[in-house]
């Protein structure tokens, strides 16, 4: 009777030591479990690349080119000093002179196209030119004072007749007319006459 109960007794209480056993080998495979899903999210977060982490709600804040009179030394027209350069080192009397007036009043005409001469207001074309003007050497001065009067001659004759003018344009190295309007090629006059001197006679 007694080896029997003691019989029973080992086998209950193998068998909860067994259930026991069970119980902890599955939370600890759960735990693991978990902690390998976590491990896994922590390394896809980490590797994820840094531009895909764009915070929400904000917008690209880089300021668009602003094309003002105010933007820059010429108040934001372009260095009018390569595009006037032809009206440097001749005047009335050196040979060619008029291929060479023609051939700055071509790229000069084109400069008041791209500028939009017509559209700037007087005081910043006034202000660009005079800056440019104030550049040039007293005897550069002079000689473009000396050499005005004929390129803005050869300019009028162009828009009243680019074709007639072609031949010429075509002798001193232009290849196309000027697309320059009257009301373009005026303000740049108008601003030029305000600022340069009549030449000396």
């Amino acid at each position: 009777m007694k080896r029997t109960f003691w019989f029973r007794s080992r086998a209950a209480g193998c068998c909860a030591v067994f259930l026991l056993s069970l119980v902890l080998a599955g939370c600890t495979a759960a735990a693991s479990s978990v902690e390998r899903s976590s491990s896994s999210s922590s390394q896809a977060l980490s590797e994820a690349p840094a531009s895909q982490a764009v915070p929400s709600g904000e917008e690209d804040t880089t300021p668009a080119p602003n094309f003002d009179d105010t933007e820059n030394s010429f108040n934001g027209i372009s260095d009018p000093t390569s595009a006037f350069a032809g009206g440097l080192g001749w005047g009335p009397g050196t040979a060619g002179t008029s291929l060479k007036s023609v051939a700055a009043a071509a790229s000069m005409m084109n400069w008041a196209d791209q500028n939009g001469a017509s559209n700037r207001s007087s005081e910043a074309l006034n202000d660009c030119l005079t800056q440019w003007y104030d550049s040039l050497e007293q005897v550069d001065q002079e000689n473009f004072a000396e050499a005005w009067p004929l390129i803005e001659e050869s300019a009028q004759r162009i828009l009243d007749d680019p074709q007639a003018v072609r031949p010429e344009m075509e002798d001193a190295g232009v290849q196309d007319i000027p697309s320059c309007s009257a009301d373009d090629w005026s303000a740049l006059a108008g601003a030029l006459n305000a600022i340069v001197p009549a030449p000396q006679q």
